[in-house]
């Protein structure tokens, strides 16, 4: 690798961080969209992805046993999906929140440094770059 390489690869992280940070403030990744067009396209490339197949279904809790006493809000993208058909989620911002949980959930209950931890912060970052594109999208439009 050249030296070069590793300050270019920190100043993306910081310029993915600092965009992640300015979302909030962001009037496009709050707005209520009036139908599911936008979010159902984002839910398909995210729940798409190479890892996302563990966050597909519930939980079953005879394969997790004590994980229904330990997670109090369990969810899992087909759950996101009806919460986005039935507009429960209507922003980037609600859709991100509910992903966010999936992903808390799963390494509430594996542990920081289980595998499924590794997996779950592939994910994240993943649906954090879908998202910023999707909100940057709607911001140009």
């Amino acid at each position: 690798l050249h030296s070069f390489y590793y300050p270019t690869i920190a100043l993306k992280l910081l310029d993915r961080n600092q965009a992640l940070l300015l979302l909030d403030k962001n009037e496009a990744y709050h707005r209520n969209h009036p139908d599911t067009t936008a979010l159902l396209q984002l839910w398909k490339r995210v729940s798409s992805h190479r890892t996302a197949a563990v966050f597909r279904k519930p939980v079953n809790p005879s394969e997790a046993p004590g994980y229904t006493d330990r997670i109090l809000f369990p969810m899992d993208l087909s759950l996101v999906r009806k919460m986005i058909v039935a507009k429960m989620i209507r922003s980037y911002s609600d859709f991100h929140g509910r992903v966010g949980l999936i992903c808390h959930n799963c390494v509430k209950f594996n542990g920081r440094e289980s595998d499924y931890a590794i997996l779950t912060r592939d994910f994240e970052s993943y649906v954090d770059d879908q998202v910023l594109t999707a909100v940057k999208n709607a911001s140009l439009s």
